[in-house]
């Protein structure tokens, strides 16, 4: 990796053990105990860990308790579930990949029943449709498009 990289995962190991005490210590430092918006620090370093799979049940409690807001437990459900191979259920995590060409491919991740994706994410808070949200994410010009793990399989972006 390059310098700038590697400082990166640097920052982020040292963060991750430093949340790692403070969960251990007092459980999630959410709303309860640290206010808004240091509630969703622990969460930004949570989500940007391997470590999603250890923390979902603890931060999908901090939501029920009201301590984190719906949407984030989704974008983190919606990158474990992406880490897993499987489809999101939220849309939130998008991906660009180079198919062995200079060419690349972005596209939202498979959807499980995308036809109602829209609908999911209004309920958990976001503000935005799936379609909106893959423009902010890749441009105004990003042609939306329902991709399947099978698809996905065929584009070789998936390995069986």
């Amino acid at each position: 990796a390059s310098g700038y990289m590697r400082l990166w995962h640097e920052v982020d190991s040292l963060n991750i053990i430093k949340i790692e005490k403070i969960i251990e210590k007092h459980g999630y430092p959410g709303k309860s105990l640290v206010g808004e918006p240091t509630n969703e620090t622990a969460w930004y370093v949570i989500q940007h860990s391997d470590k999603i799979e250890q923390y979902l049940p603890l931060i999908k409690e901090a939501s029920i308790k009201e301590d984190l807001p719906k949407r984030l437990v989704a974008m983190m459900e919606d990158r474990y579930l992406m880490q897993q191979k499987k489809p999101q259920i939220y849309g939130t995590q998008g991906s660009t990949y180079f198919m062995n060409t200079p060419k690349q491919i972005s596209f939202i991740w498979p959807i499980e029943d995308a036809v109602n994706v829209n609908e999911r994410r209004k309920e958990v808070g976001f503000s935005t449709t799936v379609e909106e949200y893959a423009k902010r994410l890749y441009g105004d010009d990003f042609q939306f498009k329902i991709y399947t793990i099978d698809d996905l399989k065929r584009l070789g972006i998936i390995k069986d």
